[in-house]
């Protein structure tokens, strides 16, 4: 099973996985880290890297982060590596459940994709959709 791990400001990627928790089930080899204006980035790399360590079952970790370019993307970034690390920006909740749904079946780099089409597929400006039908 591929580890998953989101970091994200404040506590939004503990609410990502409370709210997949309540549609999927319980989640196992998954946490989040949360980053505020009181965090200090050495201590955070830390973290990040322990929790890697707890989480990765042998297939590695995937990390979703909030946004790119936003600090815990930037501090996740360090932790890229081929087959053990990938990191994922922009999360949402089909993001999470798409990760939760296959990551016992998929290679890290195939859960990735699949989460990011996940993600991308979920966003819709209602009032086009709604127009269009």
């Amino acid at each position: 099973m591929i580890g998953l791990l989101i970091i994200s400001h404040c506590e939004v990627g503990k609410e990502f996985l409370n709210a997949a928790e309540l549609i999927v089930g319980r989640l196992e080899a998954a946490d989040a880290i949360s980053i505020t204006q009181l965090t200090e980035s050495k201590e955070m790399l830390t973290a990040i890297s322990k929790k890697i360590k707890v989480l990765d079952r042998g297939q590695g970790v995937l990390i979703l982060t909030d946004m790119f370019g936003g600090t815990p993307s930037n501090l996740s970034l360090s932790f890229l590596k081929e087959e053990m690390v990938e990191v994922l920006t922009g999360v949402n909740l089909p993001m999470v459940i798409a990760v939760a749904q296959d990551r016992d079946r998929l290679t890290l780099k195939e859960l990735g994709e699949k989460a990011e089409q996940a993600g991308r597929r979920s966003i819709a400006l209602a009032g086009n959709l709604l127009k269009s039908e």
